[in-house]
This record gives C-alpha cells, sequence and structure tokens, in this order.
C-alpha cells in the first residue's frame, strides 16, 4: 500500500454526525407510529388514553425533519466557506438536489396512486411533507446560504412566512385545479397537508443553526442545558397557543395566528431531540443505536415503504379496525419491516453503483439475497476485534498517552485524565498535527491528532490520520486498530478500499511476526453455521415477505438515480486531512 493520502478539506465527504443521524432515526420511528396508529386504530379506540398518550408525539416529526434538512445545509455552508468555494456554486448545487427532493416526493405519489388506482390530478400532485423539504431547501438556499445579514434574514423570513400563511384565511374556496398546486404554498383545507408557507421556518431556523450556533460544537453540559431550556419553551408555547385559540376562537391551523406559538414549539421539540441525540452520540457507543441511525441515514426511503402500509389499498384488511392492543404488535413489525426495506434498499443501492448498470430482475434476486445475507447480527469476530480495541486502548492509558486511548475507545475516564490548553485551538492543532506528520515526528502528531479528537469528537475522519502516523512509526498494532476504529465509526467513507488494504497488510505483518516469535495470535472463535441458526430461517421467511410486500415500491425508487439530499446527509463543518506527504 502507498503512503498516499487526500488533500485536506478536499473532495472526500466528511464523516457523518452520529448525533443528527440519530435524531433523524428517532424522527423516523415516531413518524411510522404516527401514521400507523392513526391509520390502523378504531375511532373508538382513539378517543382512549393510550391513543392520546400516543399522540403527544405525533408533532414532532415533520419540524425535526425540516430542521435538520436546514441545519445540514447550514453545516455544509460553514465547510464549503473553509475549503474556499464560490457561494454561487454552492447555491446551484444545493438548489438542484432541492428540486431533487420535489421530484422524489411526486415519484412517491405516483407509486402510491398505483397502488390505490387512483391515477387522479388531485392524488399525483397533492402537496406532502418530501414537497414541503424540498421547497424549503431551494427557497432558504437562495435567500441565506452565502449572503450576508442572516440573522436579519431569517427573521424577515419567518415573518413574512407567518403572514403569509394567515393571509391564506382571507382566501375563498378554490376550485380544485387551481386549489392543488397552490396547496404547496399555502394553507388550501382540505389540500394541504404541508405548505411552504409557514414551514419553511423551521428549515430557516435549522439552516441559522447550523451556520451560526454549531450545535456539534455544544459541550455536553451547554447541550443539557439547552435540552431544559427548549423543554421549557415547549410549554410556555402550548399555554400561548391555548390562550390565543380561548382569545380568538377557531381551530388551529397553519392560517391561524395561534401558529406562531405552534412554530416556537416544533423548534423547542426539535431541539429537545437534537439535544439528547448529541448527548447519546456522545456518550453511548454507536452500535446501541445503529437500528435508529440505519432508519435516520435511509429517511427518504424509509418514508417511502412505510406510508402505503398505513394508509393505500394495502392496508385495506386493517384500516380503522384494530384496537391499540392489536396494532402495537403490528407497529413493531411495521418498524422492523422499513429497517429490512432500509437494509435491502442501501446493499443493492451499493451493488448498483458498482456495477453502473442493472436490471429489474438483478435487483429482486439482490433484494432475496441481500434479505438473509445483510440480516445477520454482529459475529464473534466483531466481538474480539472490540476486546482487542478495549484492550490496547487499556495499554495506551496506562503508558500516559490519554488523548490516543480515548480516541479509541472514548469514554469520560481517558478523557478526564486529559487537560487541554487555555489556548487551544483547532485550526492550531490542525496545522501543528500536520507540520509533526510533514516533518516525520509520526508518533508525535498522532498524538496531536488525538487532541483534536478530545476536543471535538465530531472529527472523526482524524482517526485515519493517526492510524497514518502510527503506521509510520512502526506501531503496527495501534495503527490496525484506529484503521478498524474508523470503519466502525464511518463505514461509507470513501477512503474505505484503501483502509482495508492497510488493515490487511498489517494484520499479515503481525501474524508474521508472531508465528516468528513462537507467539501465535488467540484464534478467532469459528461461528456456528448460518443454516444452523434459528434467525437464518425467520430472516429468510421475513426477506421473501419483504419482498413480496415493496417490491412494487421498492423497485421502482431503487432503480431510479437516488438523490443525495440535505436530509440524508451530514456535511460536517470541519473535514481535517493531512496532505500528501512528500516522497
Amino acid at each position: 500500500m502507498s503512503d498516499s493520502a487526500p488533500q485536506p478539506l478536499s473532495s472526500p465527504r466528511p464523516s457523518r454526525n452520529l448525533g443528527i443521524d440519530l435524531a433523524r432515526g428517532i424522527a423516523v420511528v415516531l413518524m411510522i407510529q404516527t401514521h400507523a396508529l392513526d391509520g390502523w386504530v378504531t375511532t373508538v379506540d382513539k378517543a382512549e388514553w393510550p391513543y392520546r398518550l400516543t399522540r403527544l408525539f405525533a408533532n414532532i416529526p415533520a419540524p425535526l425533519f425540516l430542521l435538520l434538512a436546514g441545519l445540514s445545509v447550514g453545516m455544509q455552508t460553514v465547510s464549503a466557506q473553509r475549503t474556499g468555494t464560490d457561494p454561487a456554486s454552492l447555491r446551484a448545487s444545493l438548489s438542484k438536489r432541492a428540486l431533487e427532493v420535489v421530484g422524489y416526493g411526486y415519484l412517491v405519489s405516483m407509486v402510491y396512486a398505483i397502488i390505490d388506482g387512483q391515477l387522479q390530478p388531485a392524488t399525483l400532485l397533492r402537496a406532502d411533507i418530501l414537497h414541503c423539504i424540498g421547497l424549503s431547501l431551494l427557497l432558504c438556499t437562495q435567500l441565506l446560504v452565502g449572503r450576508s445579514h442572516l440573522t436579519a434574514r431569517v427573521v424577515l423570513l419567518a415573518l413574512v412566512s407567518v403572514g403569509l400563511g394567515l393571509l391564506s384565511r382571507l382566501l375563498p374556496t378554490l376550485p380544485l385545479p387551481l386549489a392543488t398546486p397552490l396547496g404547496l404554498l399555502i394553507d388550501v383545507a382540505p389540500i394541504t397537508r404541508f405548505p411552504l408557507f409557514p414551514l419553511c421556518v423551521f428549515v430557516a431556523i435549522g439552516l441559522w443553526l447550523g451556520y451560526t450556533l454549531r450545535p456539534t460544537d455544544w459541550t455536553q453540559s451547554k447541550t443539557l442545558l439547552v435540552l431544559l431550556a427548549m423543554l421549557a419553551l415547549t410549554v410556555i408555547a402550548k399555554e400561548l397557543t391555548a390562550l390565543t385559540l380561548a382569545l380568538l376562537g377557531g381551530k388551529l391551523s397553519r392560517a391561524h395566528p395561534a401558529v406562531l406559538w405552534n412554530l416556537c414549539e416544533g423548534t423547542a421539540l426539535s431541539l429537545s431531540v437534537l439535544s439528547l441525540s448529541l448527548v447519546f452520540a456522545r456518550q453511548l457507543p454507536a452500535s446501541l443505536f445503529g437500528f435508529l441511525l440505519r432508519l435516520g441515514r435511509g429517511s427518504l426511503f424509509a418514508y417511502a415503504v412505510h406510508i402505503p402500509l398505513c394508509y393505500s389499498r394495502l392496508a385495506q384488511p386493517v384500516q380503522g379496525k384494530l384496537t391499540m392492543k392489536e396494532a402495537m404488535p403490528l407497529l413493531l413489525g411495521l418498524i422492523a419491516l422499513t429497517w429490512l426495506a432500509v437494509r435491502i434498499k442501501d446493499s443493492v443501492q451499493t451493488r448498483l453503483t458498482q456495477r453502473k448498470t442493472a436490471s429489474a430482475t438483478t435487483i429482486v434476486l439482490l433484494m432475496l439475497a441481500s434479505s438473509t445475507a445483510l440480516a445477520q447480527p454482529a459475529t464473534q469476530k466483531d466481538t474480539v476485534q472490540q476486546s482487542e480495541s478495549v484492550a490496547l486502548a487499556q495499554e495506551l492509558a496506562a503508558s500516559g498517552r490519554a488523548p490516543l486511548a480515548y480516541a479509541l475507545h472514548p469514554i469520560d475516564s481517558y478523557r478526564a485524565q486529559v487537560t487541554l490548553p487555555d489556548d487551544f485551538s483547532i485550526k492550531s492543532e490542525v496545522e501543528r498535527s500536520h507540520q509533526l506528520f510533514q516533518s516525520g515526528q509520526f508518533r508525535e502528531s498522532a498524538d496531536s491528532y488525538a487532541l483534536l479528537l478530545v476536543a471535538r469528537p465530531d472529527l472523526t475522519r482524524v482517526l485515519f490520520n493517526i492510524a497514518q502516523g502510527l503506521r509510520r512509526a512502526g506501531d503496527d498494532r495501534f495503527a490496525l486498530g484506529f484503521y478498524r476504529r474508523y470503519l466502525q465509526v464511518d463505514p461509507s467513507t470513501p477512503l474505505r478500499a484503501e483502509v482495508e488494504g492497510y488493515i490487511r497488510e498489517l494484520a499479515t505483518v503481525i501474524l508474521a511476526r508472531a508465528q516468528a516469535q513462537d507467539r501465535p495470535p488467540t484464534p478467532t472463535p469459528t461461528p456456528t453455521p448460518i443454516h444452523k441458526r434459528a434467525w437464518f430461517w425467520v430472516t429468510l421467511t421475513a426477506g421473501v415477505a419483504v419482498v413480496a410486500t415493496v417490491v412494487g415500491l421498492g423497485i421502482t425508487i431503487g432503480t431510479q438515480t437516488q438523490p443525495t439530499t440535505p436530509t440524508d446527509e451530514y456535511l460536517g463543518p470541519f473535514d481535517v486531512m493531512f496532505p500528501r506527504p512528500t516522497p
């Protein structure tokens, strides 16, 4: 393997932020719960307290999706500025992706209409959440990205949006052909579900947060403080909404003056979920919430899969016929089914990307194969590697290299051993780390890069830098551990092929060295054959059922060029890579 590495702050995509992915995964679960119970539960049961309890979370998903979409764009703007990307070029790229989201929304509506046999214009052109996200991103991109006076622009956009929402109360009842497209922009009963105005405010606030406050930079104490503040704001906003409705009368809608407090409540709830997600992502291993991370990263497809199973003709056997007791097991099954469909789609998309072309028949075969091969739980090999990682971290900590120990195994006891200087600066430390590497002080550069992770745990690309430095320093065991750690936290990295090459190379060297010393490494336990495991047959059966259920939707969407949207991608605020070493 060569010693080359990508240029700093260049083409490779920054690693995803687990906190944001986790928040989006929570939004997906709450979305499925809201839609499934709304579609399946009887009218009588909807009046009882168990169902009303679930409705407490019904207003979280949409604002959260919108805010996270804006947050990703705001952080991408910061990253682009640091790389010197032209603002006009960035706006053009983001606008294209926003339009792709709108197109994806119409594609989902078309598939939905085909399933129901209702190819009327009203069905095909209805305004839904994807249209709102796409149009909001388009509007906010053009008005806010790369523009001066960002805060003032956000405030002005919020006021205009609320004002346009209120003006929609003055509109007369419109005929259907005119009401349908207008429902994309303002509240037009009964057409509109998610109008651009005023819901674009959530995207604008998220963009402002990502650009100005950068939630992923918050310390744990600051994040918890934000959480408490947002929970308090939620209570206040609810009370103000009730007071406004009592004074002005009417039913709460997006065309009622109380929508102002409703927007505050949605923002506060969204930031509460985001704050909790950031804390969990920092304090707990990613394996504990891997289920939610996959749903969060595939939220677009998860939406497309579950909706027909809640409201379309496919849901007729249970639609409005179940008690809460009967609906809950089916709800858990739908969540699991959606997760499996997302996993299958990811596998199919990966293989299609590699092969560049495939037929519908190929897609079906891949889905059948993936339903079993990819549904395997963590292997014993993974467990062994995790144990080795912990042992290496303990060894590093015992030798006084606590920053490296924390980088490899991020627990508070290691972090507590590190004291950052008062004048510590991310930018200065990056430059220092680069200089140490270029001057051949590889072990010192690894220690310096590790300090960056202590200060900014989200800079996961630094793990690759550390591994490179340790490998060049001859610390093969530690380098191997960091390469594996890097693939663990960023499995989709564009450097995966190179990293896997380093892993194979180092594993061979370490094994040969151990054999030469007549101390062979502990063999990895051989797992039980797949065909002898009970879960294999359960998964095989479930896989066939999944294909039968979602093949009409999954193949239609899976064979399309999947839009990479700000809603399914985190482009972080700061990408750290060292330059190519001088030969």
